[in-house]
């Protein structure tokens, strides 16, 4: 039996332990990151959406939008908003299989420069840039507009995650007007309204500066990280904090992920993001 398997279950009743020493901010929202979900995964899914809404329950993207806009009771409660990024095919068959039956919402962080290329020259660019070239993408693909507006019909939101899902930190004034503002018109284009959500490739605090949080902030009022935390009505809007979820590993670390309790450690990176933020 693997260490983590052995130490996860010790470390998540440790943190449950010690919930009275870290009371929610008001507007608290504890948002979740998940990316490709293979049927393989599906059950582990349910398992964790399941603890989720035995604990904290589970909120719309409208719901959380209103807690960060300070909008909210004081209930003391961090609920969770489920987010799925890159827009794989495979979140799409989460959606239809796991989420909509049980009238959960999610909001769903697509490239619409990617759902625009033709089937090869996309699954070939979601090795590139979406796994930066560290592995292929044989077997995956991407949803198309036609999924991505049912999506949206049956109440899901999609934001924007890019155009071309590459990082930000650093691009040219034009090339990243391109990728945030460009992306912003085509998808309202297609999809006919705008969301009020971004969330930057990669999340971490190398992929960001401050021009891309500006350009960023002129065109969405909120922006998404992978830098865990918790976010709530005081968090920054353009700097907002979120827990990475690995389906993948023991049932325990990914309830300990989820609620929290890898996010001490990321307390450094997240001022660092917050003080890019205009």
């Amino acid at each position: 039996m693997s260490l983590r398997r052995v130490a996860a279950p010790l470390a998540l009743a440790a943190w449950r332990a010690t919930g009275f020493l870290r009371p929610n901010p008001p507007g608290a929202v504890r948002m979740l990151i998940l990316h490709d979900v293979p049927r393989v995964q599906f059950p582990a899914l349910a398992e964790l959406i399941a603890g989720l809404q035995r604990n904290a329950g589970l909120i719309t993207p409208a719901q959380a939008e209103a807690r960060l806009g300070g909008h909210a009771p004081p209930d003391g409660k961090a609920p969770v908003l489920l987010t799925l990024d890159d827009g794989f095919l495979s979140n799409f068959l989460v959606a239809r299989e796991i989420l909509d039956p049980q009238g959960i919402k999610a909001l769903f962080f697509v490239c619409p420069g990617l759902v625009d290329m033709k089937q090869a020259d996309r699954i070939a660019a979601i090795g590139t840039n979406v796994f930066r070239g560290r592995r292929g993408a044989e077997g995956l693909d991407l949803m198309d507009w036609e999924q991505l507006k049912e999506l949206a019909a049956s109440g899901h939101e999609i934001g924007c995650h890019s155009a071309r899902h590459v990082a930000l930190a650093g691009l040219q004034a034009g090339v990243l007007e391109g990728e945030v503002g460009g992306a912003k018109a085509r998808m309202a284009a297609v999809l006919g309204r705008v969301s009020s959500w971004f969330a930057f490739p990669f999340g971490d605090v190398a992929s960001i500066d401050g021009a891309a949080l500006g350009a960023i902030g002129r065109h969405f009022a909120l922006c998404r990280s992978g830098v865990r935390g918790l976010a709530h009505a005081g968090s920054h809007p353009l700097a907002l904090p979120a827990e990475s979820v690995d389906l993948g590993a023991p049932p325990a670390l990914r309830l300990l992920a989820a609620e929290g309790g890898m996010a001490p450690l990321y307390g450094g990176r997240l001022r660092r993001l917050e003080g890019m933020a205009p």
